[in-house]
């Protein structure tokens, strides 16, 4: 008789960061969008918590000492490590390469940017991305990469402005008590948008 799985659960990389796949024949397989050294980092964070909690057996929990049994140290499987490495190697190839510096890592910035652009703060998601990735920067990539970040949290300010703004104009309307600080409120957006594009033509030089 055929099992019926207890659940089934169907993932993306639109919502997930790392997609293992191990089937009961066959090799494993991976997706992931994260940076080769953050993902075999999780992977080893997995194997590590997989290898047993100590202190969870009923001596411990009586004595909440040690137990001289289930918490004695125990040698790491010998399979371990050559398992994690092979799985990190079917990690998408770009990811391989990105540890060469490619040439144009502004380019990257932006296509992260854009791949995060239905985060609740999509500039600060992609710093905490480039800020995972460890590949060797030129000091003027970097520079270039943070010249875009800035830009990009600069337009988030600017409609942050913007929605306050139409909000504000929407509950008390548009007479002489308000325009004065709706035009305030609209003059610091157009400062941001002028702002951020100006950051964003300093790191094409």
């Amino acid at each position: 008789m055929t099992r019926i799985p207890d659940a089934v659960a169907v993932a993306s990389l639109d919502t997930h960061r790392l997609i293992v796949t191990v089937p009961n024949e066959g090799p494993a397989d991976i997706a992931c969008n994260l940076p080769r050294p953050a993902a075999a980092h999780i992977l080893r964070q997995l194997a590590n918590s997989i290898e047993g909690p100590a202190g969870a057996c009923d001596t411990a929990l009586a004595t909440a000492a040690p137990c001289p049994i289930h918490d004695a140290p125990v040698p790491r499987p010998t399979g371990l490590d050559p398992l994690l490495d092979a799985v990190a190697a079917k990690l998408p190839a770009h990811h391989a390469e990105a540890q060469q510096a490619p040439a144009d890592w502004v380019a990257e910035v932006r296509d992260a940017l854009a791949f995060n652009a239905s985060a609740g703060h999509p500039a600060l998601i992609t710093v905490r991305d480039v800020l995972l990735d460890d590949a060797p920067r030129t000091p003027e990539q970097a520079l270039a990469a943070a010249l875009v970040l800035l830009a990009a949290h600069t337009r988030e300010l600017s409609a942050l402005a913007r929605q306050h703004s139409d909000e504000y104009r929407d509950e008390h309307g548009v007479n002489r008590s308000t325009r004065g600080l709706l035009t305030g409120m609209d003059s610091v957006r157009k400062l941001l948008d002028r702002r951020a594009d100006r950051l964003d033509e300093q790191a094409q030089r």
